[in-house]
């Protein structure tokens, strides 16, 4: 195997490694003057190998705000510092109003209107899964509150219900981790009545250790790394990473997540079916 620079990654590969916010695209600043928002798209749909799945990191300062607005994605938001509060389906206190901290993570169907507040005294800290080609409220056929029995696969009258899921990740009392052997935790990311998403989970590997070599043939996966150090493999590739960096890979491409570090390493990864 050899290394390849982050540079040379995102040409020959087409998809975009980057090293957190400072190393991603140029930050949009969302301001209500006193109560500013910075959003920087660190993955790009045009840059990603999952080519539906773009990823952003957010930070509210303090009494920070994320004005009330439905997205045309499914959205999963896992926060990474900080403490707030999100209000789904109308603003606060009239919305469903749920805490959240360091994490926590929420899922949404697309179109589903929410705020984001920071409530704390530092920064509000989040990294957004963004995974398009779901249906909305305003889509033609509308959307109803049943169950998915189409996931995943383009029909002519798709039935699609809508959802929100809340998951505090390493709360081992409502999210038992799974272990696979001694070196691998899964925890899983709730998802209610997903769209395109097919699973999120967080997994943690012991130091010097990795995951199975493998690939998907149905789904794409793109991963954000919380903590730690190592190495994506990609095919016959080495790219090392570092806690803020990300990865997408398409279908078909043989894939590891390496632990090259002295402590346990942990990151977000979630798969989208293809059309």
């Amino acid at each position: 195997m050899f290394k390849l620079s982050v540079a040379l990654v995102g040409i020959v590969l087409s998809a975009f490694l980057v090293g957190g916010v400072t190393h991603g695209q140029t930050g949009t600043f969302l301001s209500g003057n006193s109560h500013p928002l910075k959003i920087d798209r660190i993955l790009d749909y045009k840059k990603s190998g999952a080519k539906k799945t773009a990823i952003e990191v957010g930070e509210l300062a303090v009494d920070g705000h994320l004005a009330l607005n439905g997205y045309p994605q499914e959205r999963l938001y896992y926060f990474l510092e900080g403490r707030g509060i999100m209000s789904i389906y109308e603003a606060a206190p009239a919305g469903d109003v749920y805490e959240v901290r360091q994490d926590v993570s929420i899922y949404m169907t697309p179109g589903i209107k929410h705020e984001i507040i920071n409530i704390g005294s530092t920064p509000l800290r989040y990294v957004a899964f963004l995974v398009r080609g779901g249906i909305g409220p305003d889509s033609e056929g509308g959307l109803t509150w049943g169950a998915v029995t189409q996931r995943g696969i383009t029909v002519e009258k798709p039935v699609v219900g809508s959802g929100v899921a809340v998951t505090k990740v390493f709360d081992e009392g409502s999210n038992p981790s799974e272990p696979e052997g001694m070196h691998l935790l899964i925890r899983d990311i709730w998802l209610r009545r997903p769209q395109k998403f097919s699973n999120a989970e967080v997994l943690t590997v012991a130091p010097g250790r990795s995951t199975r070599l493998h690939n998907h043939t149905d789904s794409s996966e793109t991963a954000y790394i919380l903590y730690g150090e190592g190495n994506f493999i990609w095919d016959d590739r080495m790219i090392p990473f570092k806690a803020g960096d990300a990865i997408s890979y398409p279908v078909g491409v043989m894939r590891r997540v390496e632990n090259t570090g002295e402590f346990p390493m942990s990151y977000v990864v979630i798969s989208a079916f293809i059309d």
